[in-house]
Order: C-alpha cells, then structure tokens, then sequence
C-alpha cells in the first residue's frame, strides 16, 4: 500500500480494497487532457455545391446579413469570384458568378485568393480578392463593394499591381482604425501592404523586402508586443521569416528557420501555452511541418508528422476541431481528395490523422459556422477544373460533464486527487461521483472509474 492510498484512508476513515489501491498508485503516475470526442466524430459527411472552375482560394462571412455565414471562392480557370450564399443549416445556395473582368473582354485573369470585410464601414461586408493578370498588368487586389443589400456586381475595381500574387490576409497594419489588405509576393520577394481609407478604397501598396518568395502570410502577434507581425513560408530559401509589425505598418525581420518547401502556413495555439504555433504543407514530403512558439517570436524545433505515402498536402489550416482547447492540424491531401485532422493532445503532440473526404484537389481550407450551432464547420475549396466547394459540418457535440476533474481545470490529473479528497471532507457536491445523490466512501472507487475513463 503506498503513501497516497493511506493518506486516503485517514482522509475517509475507510479501508482501501487492494484493487483499488492499485487503482489509486497508478492514477497518481498519470496525467491527461480531456478529449470531447474521437478523431472519427469530429465531422459530419460532406456536403459540395459547384462553384466556378478550379477554386484556389475562400473566404467565409455573412454577405447578406441575415445572420448566416456565406461563402466567396476565388476561381482560377473561371476568372471570377462564386458567392454561394448560405441556407443557415449547413447548405449553400446555387453560386452567383462575378466576372473579374467586363464581360466579352479578351483579357486572361486567374483568381487566386478571396477575403471577406467591411471596407467602407456601411455595416455591410465587402469581398477583396487576389487576381493574376499578365494581359492587364499583373493586377493585384480587386475589390467588390456591397451594394447594400448583399448583391455584387463586377469587375472588380483594382488597386494594386504585382507578378506573384500569393496569400491575402486583411487587418489594421497601419494603425489608423482602418483595414489594409497584405500579401505575399513571390516573385519579386516582397510583402506588399495595400492600406485602406476606410471608405472602400484604397492607397498605393506599400512593398517591403524580404528576399526567398514569400508564398503567404499568417498575421498573429508573434512576441506579444501588442502589434501584428507577419509568418510567411519562403518556398525559395525553404525558411520561414518572422517579420514584427509595429503601428505604422512596418515590418522587421526578426527570424528565419528551416523549413521543407513550404507553400502554405497555417497559426494557432497547438498546445494551449497563450503562444501562436505555426503549421505548413510539406508537399514533397508527403508531411505537415510544425513550429511551437515561445512567445517572443522565436520558435521551437522543427517537428514532422506523415501524412501517407504519395498524400501530397498542400492546403493546410489549423482551428480546434473536437472543443478540448486546443488547436488541430487540417491537411489538404491534393491526391487523397481529403483532409486530414490530426487531433493535439495538448502538450505539442498530436493524435493518428483522420481523413475526411472533400472535393477534388483541396487547395484551400477556411472555417465558418455554417450551421449556426456556435461550432466551426471546415470550408474546402477543391482545386479541380470542374470546381466545387465543399463543408464538413462539426459534428463534435461536447462531452458529459467531467465528474474526475474536481478541481475545474479541464484536465483529469493528480491534484484532482486531493481535489476530491476535499469535497468528501467537506460534503462538497462534486464528491458525488457516481450520481446518487449522497456524498459517500462509495464515491471514492466511482472516482477512480471516472478518472481512468477521462473526459470524453
């Protein structure tokens, strides 16, 4: 009998059978995060509607305000932009194309990213997207104003100019209450800040040198300074660049570490530390790369999952799929017609992935709550001539309560121990563990059953 069991048996003045005090010698050595569901239940089966052909980017917001999230793709081969607005139930209406260009124009466009904001303040969200153009100057930024009752009209009008548009991002970068537009820029190895009047136009871009091809962008604040600071995956250095922001829209280089063909980048928080973590698509590798954060900007070591043989990631995202708190890997598997969800355990490692089937060739992956039920469903777009656009609804619904973890932290642990052992001193209600109403020794070998079976 060791010392904890003993301690108990002062504690409730009973005797601790044998097996339960095996029980308790081993629930002392262990530790764990709750889990709200399985890797398996995290998604419902998927749901697709058409959109223009070969969608490379979405965005997700409520266009028309009627209180439900509705969905813009950015079309590549269709040389437009698809609104598909949604029902609130999880389904999208039929989309409604606007032409990056005046119809009957000769001009080959490619549409390659869509954001989602209010521009000019009227209460009514705007679309920009991020357009390619050799026949009109390499344009770079459209804009599509709402007319005020959740209807479009194009062409867009533009504002920026590049060579290699990649990633759009919007957000205050110039600290003057209005929103700007960033971008990556490959080929000219720059980040291009296009700030916003606030009245849905906008000024000359701002370019600033970062020399690698930077292929995206994932704004967060990095070292905690209070200002936006910019991640973008160099596909040419095979680095990752850390650039502080500040409130004038400048951006420094920090940092760069290594990382293996990155051509998208995903930020959250993987293991519940308050610091941004960074994921990104190693296509050639068949594997998803991972940076935990310290807080200042720096970042941990390289870590690396597989995601099977010839999978071929290339869209990637990262957002809390099972509700335990914790960021969740979202890997598009180009080959697959997939995504894999690699559920975190909360201390920098994750569970065996998941696939979910979506569309042909995910490119892109965003999160919205289609449903309206207050979880974020996953937005693919699949990159296939013939394009669509596909939700997986979250179906993870929660857990029963934790009854194991007496002393609310969310985890079941050791200190849930004496947690308990001070609710039976105290006939607290959470000495009740198998829910018959009174407060009794007989709780104490339901609170062993209930630490060993989790949080689930």
């Amino acid at each position: 009998m060791n010392s904890h069991t003993k301690i108990l048996e002062r504690a409730l003045h009973l005797h601790v059978p044998a097996r339960a005090a095996t029980a308790a010698a081993m629930l002392m050595l262990a530790a764990g995060a709750s889990a709200q569901c399985a890797a398996t239940d995290v998604y419902a089966a998927p749901y697709s509607a058409t959109t223009g052909d070969l969608p490379m980017g979405a965005a997700t917001g409520d266009l028309n305000n009627d209180g439900f999230i509705d969905v813009v793709t950015a079309n590549n081969f269709g040389h437009s932009a698809s609104i598909l607005y949604g029902n609130g139930d999880g389904t999208l209406q039929a989309a409604i194309d606007i032409d990056a260009v005046e119809p009957g124009s000769i001009e080959t466009v490619g549409v390659l990213q869509a954001g989602i904001a209010d521009f000019n303040g009227d209460g009514w969200n705007d679309i920009a997207l991020g357009v390619q153009s050799p026949d009109l100057g390499n344009v770079g930024i459209g804009i599509l104003i709402n007319d005020g009752a959740g209807g479009f009209s194009g062409p867009p009008t533009y504002y920026a100019f590049s060579t290699q548009l990649r990633g759009l991002e919007i957000a205050d970068m110039t600290g003057d209450g209005e929103l700007d537009i960033i971008y990556a820029n490959r080929d000219d190895d720059t980040l291009n800040i296009v700030p916003g009047f606030g009245d849905g136009t906008f000024d000359d871009e701002i370019f600033i040198d970062f020399p690698g091809g930077p292929v995206g962008v994932a704004l967060a604040d990095y070292n905690n300074d209070g200002h936006l600071d910019v991640a973008a995956p160099m596909v040419f250095s095979n680095e990752i660049l850390i650039a502080i922001g500040d409130s004038n829209g400048n951006l420094t280089e920090l940092n760069r570490f290594s990382a293996d063909g990155p051509e998208g980048i995903a930020v959250g928080d993987i293991n519940g530390d308050g610091f941004e973590d960074l994921a990104i698509p190693f296509l050639n590798g068949d594997s998803v790369e991972y940076f935990l954060g310290n807080g200042d900007g720096t970042f941990g070591a390289k870590q690396t999952i597989n995601t099977g043989a010839s999978s071929l990631p290339i869209a990637i995202a990262l957002g809390d799929a099972n509700h335990d708190g914790f960021d969740d890997i979202h890997a598009g598997l180009f080959i697959a017609n997939a995504v894999q969800v690699l559920l975190s355990n909360g201390d920098g490692t994750f569970q065996a992935g998941e696939n979910f089937p979506v569309g042909a060739r995910p490119r892109h992956f965003t999160f919205g709550d289609l449903d309206g039920n207050g979880n974020d469903d996953l937005v693919a777009a699949n990159g296939a001539t013939s394009g669509t656009v596909t939700v997986l609804l979250n179906a993870c619904t929660g857990a029963e309560p934790c009854l194991a973890d007496t002393n609310g932290d969310g985890m079941v642990s050791p200190a849930d121990f004496s947690a308990w052992v001070a609710q039976f001193n105290s006939n607290g209600p959470l000495c009740d563990q198998n829910n018959d109403g009174m407060c009794s020794p007989a709780d104490f070998s339901a609170w062993v059953a209930n630490y060993n079976a989790g949080c689930n």
